[in-house]
């Protein structure tokens, strides 16, 4: 009993210093349990808070941190402390936000809302659907997910500016409009501004061509946060580039939010100016991948709830190990199966679903390879097959690359990363962009749709 005594005075009067050094050694036999991603976004930013006999308190960042320690590794932090205390220990997660000294030490997810600092009308552009709470986050965006409720939390000192890449349908303008709907719902009033690049550079011709230029500039160089959707589509606009240089540059210095969403890297998007890729990437750049089965699946049953739809677990499993490209095809697909269920007055069962999703499963020519199409789309153009699976970039192969693309996702099915690697371990963003031009180049371009048929019918 002496000795229990002890331990338990010991045990309460443990010092600040010993409390931080706990508290390391946790996070230390943490960190490769639960991956690098996982410890910088949820862990890194707690500390340990208080200890009694029967507690230990733990501070998180905010909610969002808090959920996510309770679910995954609670029981894991209260195994560690028991063995260093040689005792039981019961964990409590609390939120306690703390103020960073330097945009350096700031976070990533323990971020303080700052007081209101204008009166200016708040935006009503964004869709109350997408927010943080409805964003399903796995291991695809977990750190696109993070930056954003970082960005929303206290925009101009997080990461400034934001650049969110990835393909069609992951969630990036989810993710855009969720800083807007955080935004606006706070006691801020932040002048806040989103629009896509498309749209920015008609206002910007336009006010070229009606002599309200100054109104322009003056619209959006006094906005607190700026969120621009697409913007890969700035390249070969000289003129817009030129003035959307100096609107990022005076918004910059005078610490306002900028957000850009796009669906390459700053770097890969081609005619776009040197100072504003690297302006670019003055912040932080995070990516959005594919999703995961167990994400899709994730993704599946909140837009089955959403909708108040009944359907069999092993439904949305078969639908998320058949619709691998995208979240806003997934829940399409999703939408479809309901639909026809309704229709038939039938369960939505894995056999409707099989029905449903037919059009889905287009089956590859049994004897083509990827050297087939390489090979073929080579001799096509005049050129060789290890010109298409080189590195070098010049012109005159970027098309064959993007015919190759296609058609290897056309008609092998294969998904992007699957191209990517089997052209010489191109980014999965890139091949997403090829397939894309020339889905829309076969729409308009004759050229091109005879390319693909000469070379579809010497396929076989």
């Amino acid at each position: 009993m002496e000795n229990s005594s002890t331990f338990s005075e010991s045990f309460v009067t443990i010092t600040s210093t010993m409390s931080t050094a706990i508290w390391q050694d946790v996070l230390k036999t943490l960190e490769p349990i639960v991956g690098r991603p996982n410890f910088i976004t949820w862990l890194k930013p707690t500390r340990l808070l208080d200890q009694t006999n029967d507690y230990v308190t733990v501070a998180a960042p905010n909610y969002y941190a808090k959920s996510w320690i309770e679910r995954n590794v609670v029981d894991e932090i209260s195994k560690i402390l028991a063995r260093q205390f040689g005792r039981p220990v019961e964990v409590k997660i609390v939120v306690v936000k703390t103020e960073a000294k330097t945009d350096g030490e700031l976070p990533l997810l323990s971020l303080e809302p700052e007081e209101a600092t204008t009166t200016k009308p708040r935006s009503s552009a964004f869709n109350k659907k997408y927010t943080f709470a409805t964003f399903i986050v796995g291991n695809s965006n977990r750190l696109a997910f993070a930056a954003a409720q970082a960005v929303a939390e206290k925009p101009g000192e997080a990461y400034n500016p934001l650049f969110i890449y990835g393909g069609v349908g992951l969630g990036k303008t989810h993710l855009m409009q969720a800083i807007g709907n955080a935004l606006t719902q706070d006691k801020r009033n932040k002048k806040i501004i989103y629009t896509s690049c498309e749209n920015f550079t008609s206002e910007f011709i336009n006010a070229l061509q009606t002599k309200t230029i100054n109104e322009f500039k003056t619209k959006y160089r006094t906005v607190d946060v700026l969120l621009v959707d697409d913007i890969q589509f700035l390249a070969n606009k000289e003129g817009t580039q030129e003035e959307f240089f100096h609107t990022f540059n005076i918004l910059h210095q005078a610490n306002r939010q900028i957000v850009i969403t796009a669906d390459r890297l700053p770097k890969e998007i081609n005619d776009l100016e040197e100072r504003l890729i690297s302006r670019f990437g003055w912040g932080m750049i995070a990516d959005i991948q594919s999703p995961n089965f167990e994400t899709r699946l994730a993704i599946l049953q909140a837009k089955a709830k959403e909708i108040g739809a009944d359907v069999e677990p092993e439904t949305l499993s078969y639908i998320a190990s058949t619709v691998t490209s995208n979240v806003r095809e997934l829940e399409g697909w999703l939408t479809k199966l309901v639909a026809a269920a309704q229709l038939e007055r039938l369960p939505a069962s894995v056999e409707l679903a099989r029905r449903s999703l037919k059009d889905l499963h287009r089956p590859a020519a049994s004897h083509l390879t990827t050297k087939n199409v390489v090979g073929e789309v080579a001799r096509h153009f005049g050129i060789e097959s290890s010109e298409i699976l080189g590195k070098k970039r010049p012109k005159e192969l970027v098309y064959p690359r993007q015919i190759t693309m296609y058609l290897l996702r056309e008609l092998l099915g294969q998904s992007y990363p699957q191209i990517g690697e089997g052209l010489g371990g191109k980014d999965h963003t890139t091949v997403m962009y090829g397939v894309g031009k020339i889905t829309r180049l076969r729409k308009r371009s004759q050229q091109t749709d005879a390319d693909l048929k000469a070379i579809i019918e010497t396929l076989g």
